[in-house]
């Protein structure tokens, strides 16, 4: 089987601690893309803490942002799927977050809003080059239509209660998925890594069984399950390990590029 079709998540898998895209890997799909692959991205950041990345890699394909609730062109900047949360859901939930050890932060019109600069949200920021917006009145602003996600960051201990606190009070009107431990994301219902695929794989004519896509954490579960090669990486948990057709080898026995090399010798070799 041959592949046309390669999409990365971000975070925890072409980015580690330092937040920077390794130059081999990045050669690398450049590379592989002047040979026909198309390459992009999916992850749960917002458009412009992904935008340099996507630069650097030269993505031209669409890109999937806030884990599936948008997908944008990144040479034109036209979105080709958005999708938001109920209005004044947000609010609904207030009282559970409100008064959980958790620091909430909230995306509406490509902007990223708080309602207090905590610490570690003033560190989430510094990582992603971003500047919240503070909001002194909560009630008003959550109420409001356009949020396309809301994430609590705090300790998974923490995080675990409060799922099920938000998830009785929601049913199916929206989804929780964690995109790293600590960090749990409430997104539009139908927002989902694997659903943006399959939209993105019928926009560019491609069958999803000529896709490879990768990632590692409980957000790229969807997009694993419905490409035709689901490739985890090796500390992923269990269930993303389990999930997928191949995990990805360690950096000593040849990485990610290494298993690439061998599933699409065409593009990578």
């Amino acid at each position: 089987m041959s592949f046309d079709l390669l999409v990365l998540d971000l975070d925890g898998t072409l980015l580690h601690d330092d937040l920077e895209l390794n130059p081999a890997q990045v050669n690398a799909f450049r590379r592989a893309m002047e040979r026909g692959l198309t390459i992009t991205v999916a992850t749960g950041r917002m458009p412009r803490a992904a935008a340099r990345y996507v630069a650097e890699l030269q993505i031209t394909a669409p890109v999937i942002l806030y884990n599936g609730a948008l997908v944008r062109d990144p040479v034109t900047g036209r979105d080709l799927l958005s999708l938001e949360i109920s209005p004044g859901l947000p609010w609904k939930v207030y009282q559970s977050f409100a008064h959980a050890p958790v620091h909430p932060l909230f995306y509406r019109d490509d902007h990223l809003y708080c309602l207090e600069l905590t610490p570690p949200i003033a560190a989430y920021c510094r990582e992603r080059r971003l500047t919240p917006e503070i909001v002194t009145d909560p009630e008003p602003f959550l109420r409001l239509g356009g949020f396309m996600k809301c994430l609590f960051i705090g300790h998974p201990a923490d995080l675990r209660p409060l799922r099920e606190e938000i998830a009785s009070q929601l049913g199916t009107e929206a989804r929780l998925v964690l995109s790293r431990p600590d960090q749990l994301d409430l997104l539009p219902a139908a927002a989902s890594k694997g659903a943006a695929l399959g939209f993105l794989t019928r926009h560019l004519g491609i069958p999803l069984s000529r896709v490879i896509a990768v990632g590692d954490e409980e957000n790229d579960l969807e997009m694993l399950q419905e490409s035709g090669l689901g490739i985890a990486m090796a500390h992923a948990p269990e269930e993303v390990r389990a999930a997928a057709d191949r995990v990805a080898p360690s950096a000593d026995a040849g990485g990610l590029l290494g298993l690439l090399t061998e599933l699409c010798p065409e593009r990578f070799a």
